[in-house]
């Protein structure tokens, strides 16, 4: 499993089970699928590992069992994929410094491989707190170290809370608007970018206008002039995903341009996964050969983007 199969998979789910087999290749396919996988871990994503009793697969176990009993087995047995991880190194560990010490800096290492920021944190800020479990006599040296991590944990967490109750399309949206707003020469010189572009939260749609009304094209936005409610700006600050990635490309017009195509593509492509949805439902009821047509077009059309 490749971090390019799991950022499609984000494209259609925001809880992603992987289920293994209960045997030793079931495990080590799980050990390298979770390393590669842990990478695209966003906010607003959650991925769980699963694996089955010895001797089973999910085809088998739902043959045997049937479907609840799976579902039932699942809720109860699945596992946050970064738990995993640390477990799995963590019992390799021998109660000597040098293995203490290779654990440490290959957990830290992966938990750097996080491509998102927020994430990365929570992550590292876990491993940090079970890593300290090893190390009782240091903690104890070094209390404001630990109140600083408990502080720094509780905030992350706090974070990760609240953005679980955001969907994957308002996230989107808030880096969309995060262009444009720190951005405004750039959009100006580039329009014809996101001309076409549309928005689907009601919130961002309207802020969206706002800045288009007052700034015409971008050619003179001014924030103080935005009539709207200031708690929608902050919003799109606080939750923008690339807002990290695009701080440090300032002055890089071309970076700046492939972040706002990417985000733009993800736009178009939620738009169209919702016409080809709507398509599908009215074929299933019409059975109509136009409809069908339609949606291959679409379907088409999905595969290029």
């Amino acid at each position: 499993m490749t971090p390019r199969q799991i950022s499609t998979l984000d494209q259609f789910f925001d809880k992603i089970i992987i289920c293994f087999d209960g045997d030793d290749s079931g495990y080590k396919a799980a050990l390298r699928a979770a390393e590669n996988s842990i990478i695209e871990l966003k906010p607003e994503k959650k991925i769980l590992f699963l694996f089955l009793p010895d001797k089973h697969d999910p085809d088998s176990y739902v043959s045997k069992f049937g479907k609840e009993k799976f579902l039932e087995y699942s809720n109860q047995n699945s596992i946050e994929i970064h738990k995993f991880i640390f477990n799995h190194y963590y019992n390799e560990v021998d109660d000597d410094p040098s293995s203490k010490a290779i654990f440490e800096k290959k957990i830290k290492s992966i938990a750097t491989t996080i491509k998102d920021e927020y994430i990365k944190k929570y992550v590292l800020d876990y491993y940090l707190e079970e890593i300290s479990k090893l190390s009782p006599n240091i903690n104890k040296t070094n209390k404001y170290r630990d109140k600083f991590n408990t502080r720094s944990l509780k905030s992350t967490q706090k974070y990760y809370n609240e953005t679980k109750s955001l969907t994957s399309i308002e996230i989107k949206e808030f880096s969309f608007l995060y262009i444009l707003i720190t951005k405004p020469e750039f959009i100006c010189n580039n329009f014809h970018l996101i001309e076409n572009v549309k928005l689907f939260t009601s919130e961002n749609k309207m802020l969206f206008e706002e800045l288009l009304k007052q700034s015409k094209n971008f050619n003179d936005l001014n924030m103080s002039e935005i009539d709207i409610d200031i708690n929608l700006i902050n919003r799109v600050h606080k939750y923008a995903s690339i807002k990290n990635i695009l701080d440090t490309t300032t002055t890089d017009d071309e970076k700046v341009e492939s972040i706002l195509v990417e985000v733009i593509r993800d736009l178009k492509n939620y738009e169209l996964e919702n016409r080809i949805k709507d398509l599908e439902e009215k074929f299933s009821k019409d059975l109509n050969e136009d409809t069908f047509n339609q949606l291959k077009e679409l379907k088409k059309l999905q595969n290029l983007n």
